[in-house]
């Protein structure tokens, strides 16, 4: 998961951390295995969203501005 500048931020992301946010990526979660860290350090983007449901992960753990966040994946990408 690379960040690069053109990725995009959802409507979701918008509405909960402003549109210039980029919220670090502090955990994955995978129903039967529970809470893990994330396969790889990086950010929390659409392509990462979508990297991550692939994966089989469908909750993430996000750090934006000093708070914790726990955000449903197919949410986040408004499915």
């Amino acid at each position: 998961m690379t960040v690069s500048q053109s990725e995009s931020v959802t409507p979701y992301a918008a509405r909960k951390f402003g549109r210039r946010a980029r919220p670090r990526l502090v955990g994955v979660y995978a129903g039967a295995g529970g809470w893990a860290g994330p396969p790889e350090p990086g950010r929390l983007t659409r392509e990462s969203a979508v990297e991550l449901i692939a994966m089989g992960y469908t909750m993430v753990r996000v750090r934006w501005h000093w708070r914790t966040h726990e955000i449903i994946l197919r949410r986040y990408l408004g499915r």
